[in-house]
């Protein structure tokens, strides 16, 4: 029986968890979005609402609710994305406030300033974004991910909402917190990837350097539960149950996907295809199913559409046939 359960025999080590679980969840909703789930989980007991409660107070009362402490202000996380819903004065403002340029590699490059309040920022589908952090460290987002980030004296933090992040942290005084879900991850001086998926399996890949992983437990409480990370060491969990074990390493090295490449070995085709969708402007289609089938290796630059389909036909034998605002694979 855990320490939290009552005489009653009820579980209030598990509806603490499932609390941060459904405040974590909220968050990530967009302003105004239906919580009818949520009430009729509230609605469940009292403990459930009392646990909810302490959950929001302990997350509200975090540094990541905060703006600057030059600033001083506590300031709602609603804002939209860049530029998305704004004026065009307001967007330019924001722009040189946080000195935004775009490089020629079509990656977006932000100057985040260290005295901004928490700001979200968004990658769209078919794009990968660089963002340069104040203190020297580096993020790249995935094509349709997005996090929220926080800069003040005490700490770097960052909270990714979907989507994948490479974060290269510069060495600096202050910790630097990733949090992921039902976990969030330390480190200074390294370098690792955090993928978050559709389904809640969140995978935390290290580069270089140590990286801590840990859980939020119950409010104001902190547990270390994995060894700390080496280069070359992953671990995975889910966003709402904070079990982490280590992953192996397939046979798909996704280590230079920022640049937009990703080497196979021996991957079927719909499993390649549906990671260059994921920035396709005119999706790939397989127009004959059993394709999916043949298996696929070599080192493709599946962030243009066009070249990769063009050489799986070559490998293959096959046409590509732009049709229907689509890419069609078939026999020739």
């Amino acid at each position: 029986m855990s320490d939290l359960d009552g005489d009653d025999g009820v579980d209030r080590d598990a509806i603490e968890e499932q609390a941060i679980a459904w405040f974590l969840n909220l968050r990530a909703r967009e302003p105004g979005a239906d919580t009818s789930d949520l009430d009729a989980w509230l609605d469940q007991s009292a403990d459930h609402r009392r646990a909810y409660e302490r959950a929001r107070y302990h997350f509200e009362a975090s540094e990541i609710l905060k703006s600057s402490v030059r600033h001083g202000k506590k300031k709602p996380l609603h804002s939209r994305t860049f530029f998305l819903g704004l004026g065009i004065a307001a967007a330019l403002a924001l722009a040189i406030a946080l000195g935004a340029t775009f490089t020629s590699n079509q990656h977006l490059r932000t100057a985040i300033n260290e005295e901004a309040a928490p700001a979200r920022m968004r990658a769209p589908r078919h794009q990968i974004r660089t963002v340069a952090l104040a203190d020297g460290s580096d993020l790249t987002l995935d094509a349709a991910s997005q996090i929220e980030v926080a800069m003040t004296s005490r700490e770097r933090r960052i909270r990714l909402l979907e989507g994948k992040a490479r974060i290269a942290v510069s060495a600096d005084p202050r910790p630097f917190i990733v949090e992921a879900g039902s976990g969030e991850l330390m480190a200074n001086a390294a370098s690792f990837d955090v993928d978050m998926a559709a389904d809640g399996q969140i995978e935390v890949a290290v580069l270089s350097g140590e990286v801590e992983l840990r859980r939020l437990l119950r409010p104001a409480v902190l547990e270390r539960v994995a060894p700390k990370m080496q280069a070359g060491q992953s671990y995975g969990y889910l966003a709402s149950d904070f079990t982490p074990i280590a992953v192996g390493q397939d046979d798909t090295d996704r280590r230079d996907w920022p640049n937009g490449w990703t080497e196979y070995h021996s991957a079927p085709l719909s499993e390649v295809i549906a990671d260059a969708n994921r920035y396709a402007r005119q999706p790939i289609e397989l127009d004959e199913p059993p394709l999916g089938n043949l298996l696929v290796s070599g080192r493709f630059h599946i962030t243009d559409s066009d070249r990769f389909a063009e050489r799986i036909a070559s490998l293959f034998g096959l046409a590509a046939v732009h049709r229907q605002g689509a890419i069609h694979l078939r026999k020739r």
